[in-house]
């Protein structure tokens, strides 16, 4: 699990660049774009209901708006980098409400190794990024194509994930997330399951954890009130959560 989908929702002229062992995530969307290599290991990166296996060496890049996860297979190591659409507005105008044929690709190394420094290790100059994203862009419309976006149930799932994304910090309910939707409490916690093989609690829980992660990571702040700012009611829910989710508690997580 790494911290970057909350806080590149809808931020302009924003880059963000991440190296991530071990890494995984759960479904989740934002309006930026998303790009990442795998270094190591192995990685199924899934992209509104598409999986796709990924070795060393691929690169994928995640379209604005497209749920997806990733399920570390092994040893997982990547490189990501998280970047508005106005870096390359032409191409966002280009994929409007269309899917990449085949998302996952390879740069030959010579050309990878130019580009390295600015996508994935220093964004200081911007010119040189969107360059290099560009440059991506137009190999991917040639050899990847493009398709109308006809993930199925993919509305309801955006809304669930957008609602949940927005108000997981309050005392959310399933009651209210249905009453919000218009359908019933059943209904939702049996399409959530189906989707994503969570329950509503369980992706709740995620969302939260995650943002403790990152309060652990970036302040002082004591667990205790990180406890809090994540929406929990107690000290005790959240390490166990913490631990659920993470494997570790929230004060080993943060000496780590």
């Amino acid at each position: 699990m790494i911290v970057y989908e909350y806080y590149h929702f809808g931020d302009q002229q924003e880059i963000s660049l991440y190296h991530i062992r071990e890494f995984s995530h759960f479904a989740h969307l934002h309006r930026s774009y998303e790009l990442l290599r795998l270094k190591n290991g192995k990685l199924m990166a899934t992209v509104d209901g598409r999986e796709f296996l990924m070795q060393p060496g691929d690169l994928i890049l995640i379209l604005p708006y497209e749920i997806h996860s990733y399920t570390n297979l092994g040893g997982a190591e990547c490189q990501v980098n998280v970047f508005s659409p106005d870096y390359i507005q032409e191409f966002y105008k280009m994929t409007a409400k269309k899917a990449l044929n085949h998302p996952v690709f390879r740069l030959e190394d010579q050309v990878f190794s130019s580009m390295e420094k600015h996508l994935f290790i220093d964004s200081s100059k911007p010119l040189y990024c969107k360059a290099c994203l560009y440059y991506i862009a137009a190999r991917l419309l040639e050899e990847s194509g493009l398709s109308p976006r006809t993930a199925p149930s993919s509305d309801l799932l955006h809304q669930i994930l957008i609602y949940i994304q927005d108000h997981y910090l309050e005392a959310l309910t399933l009651q209210d997330l249905a009453v919000h939707l218009g359908y019933s409490r059943l209904y939702i916690s049996r399409f959530i399951n189906s989707h994503l093989s969570l329950s509503f609690t369980d992706l709740v829980n995620q969302h939260r954890i995650n943002y403790g992660a990152h309060l652990l990571c970036t302040t002082d702040m004591p667990v205790s009130d990180i406890a809090f700012a994540c929406g929990y009611n107690s000290l005790r829910s959240f390490n166990r959560c913490f631990k659920d989710i993470l494997h570790v508690t929230p004060r080993e997580y943060r000496s780590q």
